[in-house]
Parts: structure tokens; C-alpha cells; sequence
């Protein structure tokens, strides 16, 4: 899979799924394509408001971006918000 199957692939889940830890979807990818999904990608598809990123706990939830809702990352809590 490449970066445009693997984004495809995350924007169809959660298109089901609206929210998703990054767990479940990782579980939901074929073994051989789970190393190839990045913190970055999913901070690309952030960054251009398509999923919205934000830490319970310490678990990394996505969840899409209803059109016309803003998208928001948030930092991890032992980062310092930006």
C-alpha cells in the first residue's frame, strides 16, 4: 500500500466508524501493511482538516471532520499545547 491507498484506507474506516483509536485501525490494516501507517500521515490528513487527531489518555484517537466543522490536533499531555 502506498501513501494514497493507506490515507484512502483510514478515510474509509473512519467514514464508517466516525472515531477510531490508532490502535483499532492499525488492527484493521493487513499485518504487512501496519509498519507503513505514520504518525505523519495522519498529521498530513490533520493539517488538511480531513480527521481531527487528540490523545485520551495515552491513546491516539482519530475521528473525521464533519464538512464545515474545524479540525483540531491535540498535543499529547505531557507535551506543553502549542
Amino acid at each position: 500500500m502506498d501513501n494514497a491507498a493507506l490515507r484512502a484506507f483510514v478515510l474509509e474506516k473512519l467514514g464508517r466508524w466516525k472515531r477510531l483509536t490508532l490502535s483499532d485501525v492499525e488492527t484493521m490494516l493487513p499485518p504487512i501493511n501496519r509498519p507503513r501507517l505514520k504518525l505523519r500521515l495522519l498529521e498530513a490528513l490533520a493539517e488538511e482538516g480531513r480527521i481531527s487527531l487528540r490523545y485520551v489518555g495515552d491513546e491516539l484517537v482519530l475521528a473525521l471532520v464533519e464538512a464545515g466543522a474545524p479540525a483540531s490536533r491535540t498535543a499529547p499531555s505531557d507535551e506543553a499545547p502549542a
